[in-house]
């Protein structure tokens, strides 16, 4: 019987074919579940790009001979104040839970190590589930609070904004998005206050919804948590927030400050809180390791608006950002040296949330 006859060239062109449409597909399926870590990538390439442009390697050899190393010395120590008050307001939103100040602290810098050396700020997850798992507590308690210093934080930030840069005539960029902060902030308070108001009934229907969905379920349980603590929160409990992430936030204008002067750049310190505040708004979103590139790009933004020559805004985004991140990280790799926590553990995120739920 003979064989149908087959034309070799046709099927080697049919496995190209289809080779390439799997490469497509694989390429399509890889940027849809990798998009934002991608896009952070992007903004941050930009942003470093802008910086090399601006930088004039002379300018910054004579920048870098004048800079005052005692300010710079001073500067890393004042450094340490604001994570160490974010620790007391942590430690006071979790008064209920069985944790130590120092572990609080330790758990702080772990997050800053992992926010400093991995993309989209994993940094308050890692926190949450080492503080979840030490103190067995349920992990949406925990990240309940974190959210609360979250929605903090952003208000001191729009607060400091308010007061430094209403004289200034800010990029369209930068207006829309301290206007899309101002929204959710505005957004997170309204629905805060209405669970707290509807706290019983909304409750009733959460205990009536039994959803079938892995995804579903883990959703109810997050909301349980939130609203066991938005109830629970008091308003000794936001003022105490909010006037803790206000000092925190003066602490870090003075790192900054410091910076400044001992770069040569003599702004006042009204002057780097707004630069404190241009900066926080722009790497407000998950972003790179570190907030690589956006922060040199909004550093040389808001130094340009005071009048500051381009290369030496650069030049001052690139040491300012290295002092800023280095050092913290640092004491974050020998915080979780010292912890009870390996690198892989912490890593592994579904696996680890899962035991600090059920614990």
């Amino acid at each position: 019987m003979s064989q149908p006859f087959t034309n070799p060239r046709a099927n080697s062109r049919n496995r190209v074919a289809r080779a390439g449409a799997s490469s497509v597909k694989s390429l399509a399926a890889y940027l849809r579940s990798h998009w934002l870590m991608l896009t952070s990538y992007t903004i941050s390439v930009a942003g470093l790009v802008y910086m090399v442009l601006n930088l004039h390697p002379a300018q910054l050899k004579t920048d870098l001979a004048g800079v005052t190393l005692w300010l710079v010395v001073l500067a890393m120590l004042l450094d340490v104040s604001p994570r160490a008050l974010q620790a007391v307001r942590w430690r006071y939103l979790l008064r209920h839970v069985k944790v130590s100040y120092a572990f609080l602290l330790q758990a702080i810098y772990v997050g800053t190590l992992y926010s400093g050396i991995l993309p989209l700020s994993t940094g308050d997850a890692v926190r949450g589930i080492m503080v979840a798992r030490h103190a067995r507590a349920p992990s949406t308690a925990v990240f309940s609070t974190e959210l609360v210093e979250r929605l903090a934080d952003a208000a001191a930030v729009i607060l400091v904004v308010w007061f430094t840069l209403r004289g200034f005539a800010l990029p369209s960029a930068l207006r829309l998005t301290l206007a899309t902060l101002e929204a959710l902030i505005g957004a997170a308070l309204i629905v805060g206050a209405l669970t707290a108001l509807r706290k019983g009934s909304l409750s009733s229907r959460l205990a009536s919804w039994h959803p079938s969905g892995r995804v579903t379920r883990r959703v109810r349980s997050v909301l349980a948590g939130v609203m066991n603590i938005t109830g629970s929160l008091t308003v000794r409990d936001l003022a105490v927030s909010l006037s803790t992430a206000l000092a925190i936030a003066v602490l870090r204008v003075g790192v900054l400050w410091l910076l400044l002067t001992a770069y040569h750049l003599h702004l006042s310190f009204l002057h780097a809180a707004g630069l404190f505040a241009i900066i926080m708004i722009g790497t407000f979103l998950p972003n790179t390791p570190g907030n690589l590139g956006s922060w040199q790009f909004f550093c040389i933004l808001g130094l340009r608006l005071y009048g500051v020559s381009g290369a030496q805004a650069a030049g001052f985004s690139l040491i300012g950002f290295a002092i800023w991140t280095i050092p913290p990280v640092l004491i974050g790799a020998g915080a979780l040296v010292s912890s009870p926590f390996s690198w892989s553990e912490l890593r592994l995120r579904d696996k680890t949330g899962r035991s600090a739920v059920s614990a």
